[in-house]
């Protein structure tokens, strides 16, 4: 349990984006819900913002609003793109990085979270190298999910497998300021105690990662 904690508390900063995304997801749904009464000609007062406007506001963390977004059907339908995205980051936990301009939707994002991220990413003064970024933090995110929600699983092979992925991808996160150093070297303790079984064999390999984080450190 003191594992998951740990995880859980590593991964605050990393789930900002995923759950400011979730919000607006959420405010999209209800002006959704809502088209029916305001066809039927209720009025809005002109002090307050549309819905959709909303949707786009709460999803500034200092950049500029997303100039693209999705509008799902219905609720199960974007309930159905979620669990689908998810689905394909259980059946490949050892998904790699994504090296090089990201010019089509990777499986794991939805289609709501991909317009969010080239919406995001589009205000940046490099496009495309901030969309591999956030596609990239994404994907983590979402293995580092995965990873918690098996604590209590008798799966060890698939845990071990993302737990050496996560180890794998730790300094990166560093170097991309998605997470700091302290809270880093908290989940990968957690994440050896996965990685490696034998006691002595993961001192040694504690040693070699935490020369990697310090190097990331260096770098950033």
């Amino acid at each position: 349990m003191a594992q998951v904690q740990v995880a859980r508390s590593a991964g605050k900063q990393w789930f900002a984006l995923l759950a400011l995304i979730g919000v607006a997801m959420a405010a999209v749904l209800w002006w959704w819900s809502h088209r029916d009464d305001a066809a039927m000609g209720e009025t809005v007062a002109a002090t307050e913002p549309a819905p959709e406007t909303q949707a786009v506001a709460l999803i500034k963390t200092g950049a500029a609003a997303p100039q693209t977004a999705v509008m799902p059907t219905t609720d199960a339908g974007l309930a159905a793109q979620q669990a689908a995205a998810a689905e394909v980051v259980a059946r490949t936990p050892a998904m790699k990085p994504i090296t090089g301009p990201v010019t089509e939707r990777p499986e794991f994002v939805s289609e709501m979270e991909w317009s969010m991220l080239k919406g995001v990413a589009q205000q940046n003064p490099t496009p495309d190298v901030e969309l591999t970024r956030l596609v990239n933090k994404l994907r983590f995110m979402k293995q580092l999910e995965l990873w918690q929600s098996m604590e209590h699983s008798n799966d060890l092979a698939k845990r071990r497998v993302l737990a050496e992925q996560l180890l794998d991808d730790l300094p990166q996160r560093v170097a991309n300021a998605d997470l700091d150093k302290p809270e880093a070297q908290k989940l990968q303790a957690s994440l050896l105690k996965d990685a490696v079984s034998n006691e002595q064999e993961r001192k040694k390999r504690a040693e070699m990662e935490a020369r990697r984080l310090m190097g990331s450190s260096a770098a950033s």
